[in-house]
């Protein structure tokens, strides 16, 4: 039985579903989120609040499709008092060094000069460089054109503006690194950072979203108490403000296609059907084209999508432990690199967060904290069992050890987040919540910004998961909500001509 109609309708949580479902919704259109199994990003474990990956955020205070959406949703207060820049912004850790990184510009080469001798001239040109190439991509950003292009008018704004960016892009194999010789100390500085920070597994390969990242990581990563829930609670809550609906336990059991269209879709466990103007997926792709009848089904595309698979996976272990385990003067986010010379991955690149969980100051524990560790897994180590999870865990636990040498003595608690319990036997299972995709490259004609594409084969369904947030990581998700949205105006008109 139909039962109502939205003009959209966002099936998962992922954040940059839940930024363009709140600008929909601020401009009139009718919004129903449905949770489809999506996680918290908090979750309790033993006494603990642990995280299923780190908070890195960045842009709140340099990135203007940030401060738009901040904007559009008549959230200045919340831009104000919500982020706030850590000082320092984070620790890198060498075998043989410790940088704090800050936005004081003096303070910083003061951490370069010491740590890499005779390379502080290198240093400043690169920053130098990287600061005039932000500003060529800074009207990209400005304008969100949609990437890859779809149709004349498209292609041909995408044509200026990559005769605009000529020698900065990809296709000419260019190593945004270069200028940093051959020092794979030095090189590590940016490499390792900005790995965790991408949504690419080598972002250096991408000069234009690598020298963005680099610019937010020299100006600021910033501090959100309970960090993304508390955003997407953000923008859940303008989505209610503006009538929309929010049904966080309801999932899609099918969709019902006609023509190449999504008319329907099904609620599990329920005998209800709802009709769709514009079907957005805010969560993985594939799982959800499932849901569309054989019959009805594009087969080629879904054969495309099963071609786009991540390199490798972000993976978390949390720790419990006296508040004793932290070394005094730690930043809060530390990037720990075991070999400068080795590929950034597995436990050679650690990010480490303290208090990731980012409660109110005033509700830590004084006598306990907890550490969320992640690092990047290949794509073929994993082996779809939870044990090799458990197993690359312990791996990065045991990389920790140097920087937290009293680590054993004060351990509580351990717990991997991608690693779940079966609710009726018991056993471990994988819990995909857990595991954040890290993917090889960019899509062609796309400057380099994205990694999947926000259209589909079906004329009413987009994709905003957070691996449409691409290579600009978490500005990214406000980059692509921006391009849906500009999408949606043109496929979904409001019939009062907002």
């Amino acid at each position: 039985m139909l039962r109502s109609s939205y003009d959209i309708v966002i099936v998962g949580t992922d954040l940059p579903a839940l930024v363009f479902g709140a600008m929909s919704a601020k401009k009139g259109y009718r919004v129903l989120v449905l949770g489809h199994g999506g996680q918290d990003n908090i979750y309790e474990f033993e006494g603990f609040h642990f995280v299923r990956r780190p908070h890195i955020l960045f842009g709140f205070s340099d990135s203007n499709p940030i401060r738009e959406v901040f904007r559009e949703l008549a959230l200045a207060p919340e831009m104000r008092n919500l982020p706030r820049p850590m000082v320092p912004t984070a620790s890198i850790i060498l075998p043989d060094a410790r940088i704090e990184i800050t936005h004081m510009k003096g303070i910083l080469e003061e951490e370069i000069l010491r740590e890499f001798p005779g390379r502080i001239d290198t240093f400043r040109e690169f920053v130098r460089r990287i600061g005039d190439v932000e500003k060529s991509l800074e009207p990209v950003l400005r304008d969100t054109p949609m990437l890859p292009p779809g149709t004349i008018k498209e292609y041909l704004a995408f044509r200026r503006y990559r005769k605009g960016l000529e020698g900065l892009l990809s296709d000419g194999n260019i190593d945004a690194l270069a200028p940093l010789g051959d020092d794979p100390r030095l090189r590590s500085f940016f490499a390792g950072p900005l790995t965790m920070m991408s949504g690419v597994s080598e972002p250096w390969l991408h000069p234009l979203p690598f020298v963005r990242l680099a610019n937010h990581m020299l100006r600021s990563l910033h501090y959100v108490e309970w960090g993304l829930d508390a955003l997407k609670n953000l923008f859940l809550d303008r989505i209610r403000n503006n009538s929309g609906d929010v049904r966080p336990s309801d999932s899609v059991d099918m969709l019902v296609v006609r023509r190449g269209r999504v008319r329907e879709i099904e609620i599990r466990a329920r005998e209800e059907a709802i009709g769709v103007g514009m079907l957005v997926v805010g969560t993985e792709l594939g799982p959800v084209l499932d849901l569309i009848p054989v019959e009805s089904a594009k087969r080629r595309y879904r054969a495309r999508i099963e071609r786009i698979q991540p390199s490798h996976y972000m993976v978390t272990v949390n720790i419990g432990a006296r508040r004793a385990v932290l070394p005094e003067g730690m930043a809060q986010t530390a990037f720990v690199i075991g070999n400068p010379a080795k590929p950034m991955e597995g436990a050679n690149l650690l990010v480490v967060q303290s208090d990731p969980a980012m409660p109110p100051s005033d509700a830590l524990d004084p006598e306990r904290t907890t550490i969320a560790v992640a690092g990047l897994l290949p794509a073929d180590r994993f082996d779809g069992k939870p044990s090799t999870l458990a197993a690359f865990g312990r791996e990065m636990v045991s990389g920790l050890r140097h920087v937290l040498p009293f680590m054993d003595q004060h351990l509580l608690a351990t717990s991997v987040s991608a690693v779940g319990i079966h609710p009726k036997s018991g056993d471990p299972i994988v819990d995909r919540s857990g595991l954040h995709a890290v993917y090889p490259s960019v899509l062609p004609r796309s400057l380099d910004l994205a990694t999947w594409p926000i259209r589909t084969s079906y004329a009413n369904m987009m994709h905003l998961s957070d691996g449409t947030a691409g290579p600009l990581g978490f500005e990214g998700s406000f980059v692509s909500a921006f391009e849906a949205f500009e999408l949606l105006k043109k496929l979904v008109p409001l019939k009062s001509g907002v």
